[in-house]
């Protein structure tokens, strides 16, 4: 009996103590979802999409395989993935678990190189420290690769018998090799002024230290005897004086290099891509360190690389093969840069000491992921009528490398799901062939607005249209057929990037819009009709005083979901933003004025920018699954971990004394007393059992005196929860 009581009173303060609470960790990020295209099941189908990565290789798991690390410094994002090919094969599994042990200071810095720098075999750190270069020291613990800090790297001026910071240049990445031949790493980068390389001597062979040192010297300050302008082509044989540029157009920062013996004559080359080009320039070194002939259109006698725009270039086995093949990313990461066709692959079909590198093909490791390009925006719709919800992302473009042009369309993913394991089979990269109506970024949700009680597709837009696409089919128990009806729905525009849900907000029985846009806040469009004929008017840009993303955000990118998300039965708005957050808002049913923000961060998940968040029980569990969109035009999955007990997730209460209920205990009806101040309003009511399980719930006027029937329920204890413009008051019932 103390057992019951004390349960009892922790369950109403539970109720009394919950405004504005967050529920914690209700949703984490998983990565045992199946996705099957083409017949074959992709390796990394929800680690988030793929734009503008630099590649490193490295053994994370100590298994003597060099795996996948793939570092975003525009976003600030490292994935790391583990390598399952055999020989010949490219296979890499998102492998996420291993990205909290490489240092924080990653997310502040513009590149990532690993490379052993004391002799031990285990893969060191360098990235673009407080001073230029900073060094980690690399170690396994249980078998996972972890880094220390070992130190800022300076180095000595040999004139000037003084020591300046290793210098990379803001954006740039450097070369990091041994360069001589003496068994110690080395680092080329080009100058503050981005016309000379400056060679950065490792001195500990020279001067006899320890393995576990780096030990610098400028050693010379125009390696190569080379500088560049702004032309492909760069000057060879200069005197490397201030006074024989002195007329010539100076290089801006912005170069990516790589130095790699290309042709197997025993000294380092440089490829190099830079801030102006869409392709590559290789300089051969004549063996003196002096370059004395270019390809200024890599690969000019092979197949030319087009990567818009910056290309970086990385030397790595990608395919277990043994030898190092070429690959180039784009390093900057914007609508004019490659989004879909990422990174380049020319494979070396030559050997280590003598290689040849012929291009593959430029869409490497982006078909093992969902990936739509830029910007996605999923939904569920169960496009088959066998009662799974199946998943449509949309996307505001995959790029066409070649022409420039970017095509927004929606792709297609069947769920063939089983209770407890979440699966899906690609359909079609272009649902409805959407591709061939030149819209501007495509934004779906599904549902009902044209009146008939039949889910149509609605989609908005980057210039805030709203189009629809009609289901013409005979009910919503067959599979849609969807007809164009418009691009443009008139006088529907409320912002750019419109992201639409289909909501019945004033519980009236027909389905009215919000709208999601730039500026972060939510346009409500009310079905102001009186026949048949769907008439959605504009009743606010700012329903709920919504404004979405963090104070110092200027525009939010609000992307709006309705529905619900737990075991609570409750219908939610939740709201994906520009920081990559999702925003969880309390009931919001026929309220205009203020929506309460439970959670600026919900279930702590930080995805990439722009993050857009869709929910369904996707494999019939009867608990839910988040998928979320993002910058990079991929998804990441989440299932939720924790129940919530629906005694507990309230944000606002009224004063008790506003609600009155009699007699209590009482048999089988119940006189709820409602006090001025809520009178005439609607009201929620919810009854919930001693288990948090909700039993009962219906939508009234209040009056005076309102007859609530407990019905045929058991005897025992219930709770009354009351809801009036998402403000609640909870009693505690004794049915006798």
């Amino acid at each position: 009996m103390k057992t019951t009581l004390l349960s009892i009173f922790a369950i109403v303060i539970g109720f009394h103590l919950s405004h504005a609470q967050s529920q914690g960790k209700v949703y984490e990020i998983f990565n045992d979802a199946v996705v099957n295209t083409y017949g074959n099941a992709i390796s990394a189908p929800f680690c988030g999409g793929l734009n503008s990565y630099q590649i490193q290789h490295a053994d994370l798991n100590n298994d003597s395989k060099k795996d996948l690390i793939l570092y975003d410094q525009n976003n600030k994002l490292l994935k790391t993935f583990l390598n399952t090919g055999t020989v010949g094969q490219v296979n890499y599994v998102y492998a996420p678990q291993f990205e909290k042990n490489f240092p924080i200071e990653l997310s502040y810095n513009h590149y990532l190189i690993l490379k052993d720098y004391n002799c031990d075999g285990i893969p060191d750190l360098f990235h673009n420290g407080n001073f230029g270069v900073t060094a980690y020291k690399g170690f396994y613990q249980n078998n996972e690769l972890k880094f220390t800090f070992y130190k800022n790297v300076w180095a000595r001026r040999i004139t000037a018998n003084d020591s300046i910071n290793a210098y990379v240049q803001n954006n740039d990445i450097p070369s990091i090799e041994d360069a001589d031949g003496d068994g110690d790493l080395d680092m080329l980068a080009f100058d503050v002024q981005g016309v000379y390389t400056v060679m950065h001597k490792n001195m500990r062979v020279e001067y006899g230290l320890p393995c576990d040192s780096l030990k610098m010297e400028i050693a010379d300050k125009c390696w190569g005897k080379f500088f560049q302008t702004f032309n492909r082509e760069v000057y060879t044989n200069s005197f490397c004086t201030p006074a024989f540029i002195s007329n010539k157009k100076k290089r801006h920062s912005g170069n990516c290099i790589l130095q790699l013996d290309i042709d197997g004559d025993g000294d380092l080359d440089l490829m190099g891509g830079n801030i102006s080009f869409n392709d590559a320039q290789l300089l051969f070194n004549n063996g003196n360190n002096i370059i004395n002939a270019q390809d200024t259109n890599y690969n000019i006698t092979g197949h030319k690389l087009y990567m818009p725009s910056w290309p970086a270039p990385f030397h790595c086995d990608i395919d277990n093969d043994g030898d190092n093949d070429l690959l180039f990313t784009s390093h900057n990461d914007d609508m004019s840069s490659a989004n879909y066709n990422t990174v380049a692959w020319y494979k070396n079909t030559g050997s280590a000491g003598f290689p040849n590198y012929v291009y593959a093909h430029d869409s490497l490791l982006v078909t093992e992921m969902i990936d739509v390009g830029s910007y996605s925006y999923p939904t569920f719709f169960d496009f088959d009528k066998d009662g799974k919800k199946d998943l449509f992302v949309g996307t505001e473009g995959y790029l066409d490398n070649a022409t420039g042009i970017l095509t927004s369309k929606i792709a297609f993913y069947k769920n063939t799901s089983t209770i407890g394991n979440t699966s899906f089979q690609l359909i079609t990269h272009d649902f409805l062939n959407l591709s061939t109506q030149n819209h501007q970024g495509i934004f779906p949700t599904f549902g009902d607005i044209t009146g008939d009680g039949i889910d149509d597709l609605i989609f908005g837009g980057v210039k805030g249209n709203i189009a629809l696409y009609k289901n013409t089919a005979s009910s919503n128990l067959v599979q849609p057929v969807f007809v164009k009806i418009t691009d443009s729905l008139p006088n529907l525009k409320s912002g750019e990037y419109s992201t639409p849900v289909v909501v019945d907000f004033n519980q009236d029985g027909k389905n009215d819009l919000f709208v999601g846009s730039k500026v972060g806040k939510i346009a409500y469009f009310e079905d102001t009709s009186s026949t048949s004929t769907t008439k959605l008017a504009l009743k606010t840009t700012a329903v709920g005083n919504i404004k979405a993303g963090s104070v110092g955000q200027f525009f939010g990118y609000s992307a709006p979901f309705i529905g619900k998300i737990d075991n609570t039965d409750s219908t939610v708005l939740l709201i994906g933003n520009v920081d990559g957050n999702i925003e969880r808002y309390d009931s919001f049913i026929n309220n205009y004025t203020l929506f309460n923000r439970l959670d600026s961060n919900y279930s702590f998940i930080q995805a990439s920018n722009r993050a857009v968040p869709a929910v369904a029980d996707i494999d019939g569990d009867g608990k839910y699954e988040m998928v979320i969109g993002n910058k990079m035009g991929g998804l990441y999955y989440c299932k939720q971990v924790k129940t919530i007990n629906p005694n507990t997730v309230h944000s606002v209460e009224y004063n008790q004394n506003t609600i009155a209920i009699f007699p209590n205990p009482c048999s089988e009806q119940l006189q709820i007393v409602f006090k001025e101040e809520v009178l005439n309003k609607m009201a929620l009511l919810n009854l919930y059992d001693m288990m948090g399980r909700k039993i009962a719930s219906n939508k009234i006027q209040t009056t005076s005196n309102y007859t609530y029937s407990l019905g045929t329920i058991s005897k025992g204890i219930y709770f009354l929860e009351i809801e009036i413009e998402n403000q609640k008051v909870i009693k505690k019932i004794l049915k006798n």
